[in-house]
């Protein structure tokens, strides 16, 4: 395979939007992670889809920047860390991992509140002025949003899990006039901005600004109109605004009310998940400045790997002036993220060659 299909080589002269639609959205492989749409001016959504809006000049950023296209990870790797992860380094390259929560703000936040802290604190400390973080309506419905106040992150805090193109949020903030811009999001959405930093792509569009990447981990996603309606309604027989939080513990996808809990196992809501989470490698967000996920940690904390200088700095931080407390992690407890990680691997494997066979260009290299 031709390097340049691979990394680093402008593309725009040969992909633009009618390759994107033809290999990538109109396969369904589409995650809708919004950086298409973020560094495109004439690229919008309808219908839940990337759309082209007006006339393309065949550009190609979008196609380039896509985490669905192309995506050599060893290169992207050097990059960021300085080298390429061993066969041994499941989860990715990272310096430390324990366990964490927040210490001021529990209670209000979920798994720990370790992602709302080291935002608030990112925030307090200079090191971004101002976080990308997911919101909700009272329906779970979900958009992106520009935080810049910890308030403003408390209140967006809780895990949504229905897909957002939150990476739209980016360019919300660099039209507010933000340059330290702090991100936090799913492994694709990682991905996809990590392609806009780094590819050698010869346009500029404020990729500098994005100052702080933090990372959830993530199995799947789930479109909400098939979620609401399928699971929330009619297997639980509530109303979206019922429902105070959405969990998922010990194999169980549960919906908090007021009145109780209502859950199912979690293979019954494979009907319910976001077509384009099926090619995705990705479970504990490997290039990311930190990730965080509930796997592996007691209740109440969140599981943390810090994998780049700037997220060790901030963690460290956090750690010192009191916003976040840690303890180790077991080594039992990281073999059940790392067992995650490689059943996201083998189903990722399994869908890149059905998707290779019914003649779908698919381009990853892991390792």
């Amino acid at each position: 395979m031709a390097a340049k299909e691979m990394f680093a080589e402008p593309t725009f002269l040969e992909c633009g939007f009618g390759e994107l639609e033809h290999k990538v959205i109109g396969q369904g492989t589409c995650c809708l992670c919004g950086n298409c749409l973020t560094f495109c001016p004439r690229i919008g959504v309808r219908n839940h889809k990337p759309t082209l809006l007006e006339y393309d000049p065949l550009c190609g950023l979008c196609y380039a920047y896509c985490p669905r296209t192309f995506f050599d990870m060893p290169k992207f790797e050097e990059k960021i860390f300085g080298r390429s992860r061993t066969a041994d380094e499941a989860l990715g390259i990272y310096r430390t991992v324990s366990a964490a929560r927040a210490t001021p703000i529990r209670g209000q936040v979920q798994d720990g509140g370790v992602v709302t802290a080291l935002l608030i604190h990112a925030l307090e400390s200079g090191q971004i002025d101002c976080a990308v973080v997911t919101d909700r309506n009272s329906r779970w419905q979900t958009s992106p949003k520009v935080a810049t106040t910890p308030e403003e992150i408390v209140a967006a805090a809780g895990t949504k899990y229905t897909i957002t193109p939150s990476i739209a949020g980016i360019q919300m903030a660099m039209d507010q006039g933000f340059t330290k811009i702090g991100f936090t999001g799913t492994p694709c959405q990682i991905q996809a901005l990590r392609k806009a930093q780094l590819l050698e792509e010869p346009y500029r569009f404020g990729q500098e600004k994005i100052a702080l990447l933090i990372g959830l981990f993530c199995m799947e996603n789930f479109d909400y109109q098939k979620l609401m309606s399928g699971l929330v309604k009619e297997k639980f027989g509530l109303q979206p605004n019922d429902v105070t939080r959405f969990e998922i513990q010990k194999g169980m996808f549960r919906a908090v009310t007021p009145g109780g809990v209502k859950e199912v196992p979690l293979d019954e809501t494979d009907p319910f998940t976001w077509p384009g989470c099926g090619p995705c490698f990705d479970f504990s967000a490997e290039l990311a400045d930190v990730s965080v996920g509930s796997v592996g940690s007691p209740a109440g904390w969140s599981t943390v790997l810090v994998r780049t200088k700037e997220g060790e700095a901030l963690y460290s931080s956090a750690i010192s002036s009191g916003k976040i407390e840690s303890q180790p992690v077991t080594e039992k407890a990281l073999a059940l993220v790392r067992k995650l990680a490689g059943n996201k691997v083998a189903r990722f494997e399994s869908n890149a060659e059905r998707l290779r066979s019914s003649g779908v260009k698919f381009d990853v290299v892991r390792i």
